[in-house]
Order: structure tokens, then C-alpha cells, then sequence
């Protein structure tokens, strides 16, 4: 019998073998009988009373190999269909297959104890989950599916199936850690570890956040639209005035024109320097995702410090990321913390660590801290007298774009803190 790739089975080799041997001892017969000087009809004669007591000895062989298999393949079968009470077969005593019954049936137990505790965790997620208004997908120790509620089945971009492996459904795993790329966008998604009854089990939990985004979008749209039109009505009310103040007057003074045009002109060059600065933060480059390392940025960056200012790096030197991109958004939040020291000098620490695959780089200062922490990231929001609002502007829309999210916040003494957040690149992992 062949198989699908033109090899021969197994059985075929036996039988093979068996019918070599039968030949082979009744050829050895024959030359024995030749030998002897034996006439031609006494070897045939000889050759006919062994063929039948060799044939039968390779059948019984036969017999004997593929009944064993067979009683095997019936036991495990039996087990596979959850009869109870069931044993093999005995036909003479076999150590080799003692052990492997004793192994089938080690497995078995081992098996049924999983699909129980498989089903007291599905019992217990379907509990507590069940009417949770997120969805929550269980996964057993091996990765495979063992409980989804009703929210995760009605996510159209997955597919569920009980039993089947997380890769097969889309999913990956990485370090124990489960993601879908479908839900990459949009989405909001958690994956952990729960021991339960000496069991492992993985909970991957996903929220729809598509209308807080849009809210969020809203929201910084309103805000853009209010300080814009602060910043342009703080800067064309003088001009109009002005350019009022000369239409009133009977007789143009040629020195007071030009003082006028002048100051018009002084504003209008900041506000189209505003104007372009702001137009930069549309122009953020997709980032180039790679390996480098932090010191070297980190000695660049001791260029911009004052005479006495200081500057500590702590942490992790490598770093995942667009070098470039990363690089600028330093240079602004070491700008902006010098900046923000009055009297003194400045004392800046940059903070780099991992924690599970998220990165996480705190810029911290010991300046007088956000004024106004609500509006900081704001476009074109700013509190400085000669600031435009647009580096934390940057910075968040860098971050953003590198998946992760900027917090800001004072600290207890004296100073503020600006972290980056953003997740380790898929490569990487």
C-alpha cells in the first residue's frame, strides 16, 4: 500500500519482509536438500510440506502485530468517547505495552482534570462577564479559546471559535502577552495572566473607545478654535486700531506712520511666525521604528544647558523608537524645562525603563510647574511670554503616532513631569 507521497506504509514493509523471510528459509531449504544430493521431486516435496508451517508462522506474526494495534487504537478510542470502565484486551503479557497503557491513561487523567478545571473557569468567567460592557476573551494555558462573553462575539473584526489555538483566530502571542492586529485601531486592549486551581489562564479584555476619540478630537477641535481666536483677536485689534488711529487723522504725520506701519508689520511677522510654527505639527513624518541607543541623544541634549544647569539620564539606555522624531521631542521638553526656572539653575533628570512592552521616558524639572495642566497640551496654548504653544504640541502628536500617550503632572515638591509612554514595536518583541 502506498501513501499520498508515493512512500510506502508501514504494513507494506512488513508483509514485505515477512514474504522474504518465507522465501529466504525455503531457499535455504532447497540448497540444503541440493546439498544432500536429494532428487529434484524429493526438494519440491520438502519445499511443500515447510511452505505451509513458514506461511503460517509470518501470518500469525502478522496477526499478532496488527491485532495489537488494532486492540490499541479500539482502547484509545474507547477513552477518546468518554466510556468508562473500559480496558484493554489481554493476549499474552508485554511490558512495552504496559507502559504505554499506563502512559494513555496518565494522559487521559491529565486531560480530563484540564477540561474540568477548563469548565469551572468557563462557569465562573460566565459569572462574573457575562453582562460586562466589555468584552473579555479566556484563553486556557495552551491558547486555546475556553470563554468569550457576548460582548467580545459581537466584535465583527475577530472570529471566536471554543477550542480553537489563539493564533488560529488571528491573535498573537508574545511573552505570554495577547493582541489582534484587527483591534489595533479604535480600540483599547488589556491582556493578563489569572492562576486559578493550580491553572493558567490568560484574559484578554477589549473596549470599543472610537466615540471617546471622537469626543476627544472634538473637544481639542473646540479648544484650537477658542485660543486661535484668542491669539488672532489679540493681535488684529491693535492693527485695526492703529490703521484706525492713522484713517481719523486729517493730516498723516510721516514719523507716526511709520511707527505705526512698523508695529503692524512686528505683528504680523509674529503672527506668521506663529502660523508656520503651528503648520510644522501637521508635518510629523510616519515614524522609522528602530533600535538605538539613549547617551549619545542624551550628551547632544547638554548643549542647549545653561552655565550651571545640570542634566541626569537614569535607566534603560536602549531605546525603541524614530531616533529622529524622539530626538526633537527631548529637545523641546529640555527647552521647556529650562525655561521654566526662573532663578537658579536648572536641574533636569531623564528616566528611561520598561515595563512589561511598554516604554516609558519621564522628563522631569524643578521649575514652577504647569500652570494651567488642563490646557498645557492644547495647540497654540501657552502661559510664556514669548512661547507659541506648540512643543507639548509636538510632543503629544509624536507620541501619538508612535501609539503611546503623554501625561503630564507636578510634582509633590517642586518642578513638573512629562512621561512618554508608548508600546515596544511589534518587531521587537
Amino acid at each position: 500500500m502506498k501513501l499520498n507521497n508515493g512512500r510506502y506504509s508501514t504494513e507494506s514493509k512488513i508483509k514485505l519482509t515477512l514474504c522474504c523471510l518465507v522465501i529466504v528459509l525455503l531457499g535455504l531449504a532447497a540448497a540444503i536438500g541440493m546439498l544432500l544430493d536429494w532428487s529434484f521431486l524429493a526438494v519440491l516435496t520438502l519445499l511443500f510440506f515447510l511452505s505451509y508451517p513458514l506461511c503460517w508462522g509470518a501470518w500469525k506474526v502478522w496477526q499478532f502485530w496488527r491485532s495489537s494495534l488494532m486492540r490499541m487504537t479500539a482502547y484509545v478510542q474507547s477513552i477518546n468517547m468518554g466510556e468508562s470502565g473500559v480496558g484493554l484486551a489481554e493476549r499474552g503479557h508485554s511490558s512495552l505495552i504496559d507502559e504505554l497503557v499506563v502512559e494513555i491513561e496518565h494522559l487521559h487523567s491529565k486531560s480530563h482534570a484540564n477540561n474540568a478545571s477548563n469548565q469551572l473557569l468557563s462557569i465562573l468567567f460566565t459569572q462574573l462577564f457575562e453582562d460586562t460592557p466589555l468584552a473579555v476573551i479566556a484563553f486556557d494555558d495552551d491558547f486555546s479559546l475556553i470563554y468569550a462573553n457576548r460582548e467580545a462575539y459581537a466584535i465583527n473584526e475577530i472570529s471566536l471559535l471554543q477550542g480553537m489555538q489563539a493564533t488560529q483566530l488571528g491573535f498573537t502571542v508574545s511573552k505570554e502577552q495577547i493582541y489582534h492586529p484587527a483591534l489595533a485601531k479604535n480600540w483599547r486592549c488589556q491582556s493578563s495572566a489569572l492562576n486559578y486551581m493550580q491553572q493558567t489562564a490568560y484574559l484578554f479584555t477589549a473596549v470599543n473607545i472610537a466615540n471617546e476619540l471622537k469626543q476627544s478630537e472634538q473637544a481639542v477641535q473646540k479648544n484650537l478654535v477658542r485660543v486661535l481666536s484668542h491669539e488672532l483677536r489679540n493681535t488684529l485689534t491693535p492693527m485695526s486700531s492703529m490703521a484706525q488711529t492713522l484713517l481719523s487723522m486729517p493730516q498723516w504725520d510721516i514719523e507716526q506712520v511709520r511707527k505705526v506701519l512698523t508695529r503692524v508689520k512686528t505683528r504680523s511677522d509674529g503672527l506668521l511666525n506663529f502660523v508656520e510654527r503651528f503648520a510644522e505639527v501637521a508635518k510629523i513624518p510616519e515614524p522609522r521604528m528602530e533600535r538605538f541607543a539613549l547617551d549619545g541623544l542624551i550628551e547632544q541634549l547638554k548643549s542647549l544647558l545653561r552655565e550651571k544647569d545640570t542634566l541626569r539620564f537614569v535607566g534603560q539606555n536602549s531605546c525603541s523608537g524614530d531616533p529622529q522624531l524622539l530626538a526633537q521631542v527631548l529637545i523641546n521638553l529640555v527647552k521647556n524645562a529650562i525655561e521654566s526656572v526662573e532663578s537658579g539653575p536648572a536641574e533636569i533628570e531623564i528616566q528611561c525603563y520598561m515595563k512589561g512592552t511598554q516604554q516609558h521616558l519621564i522628563v522631569s524639572d524643578n521649575g514652577e510647574g504647569f500652570s494651567n495642566i488642563e490646557n498645557a497640551v492644547t495647540p497654540l496654548f501657552t502661559t510664556k511670554l514669548h512661547g507659541a504653544g506648540i512643543g507639548l504640541t509636538f510632543v503629544e502628536s509624536v507620541i501619538s503616532k508612535h501609539g503611546g500617550k503623554l501625561k503630564l503632572s507636578n510634582k509633590m515638591d517642586r518642578g513638573a513631569e512629562v512621561e512618554l509612554i508608548w508600546p515596544l514595536h511589534r518587531a521587537q518583541l
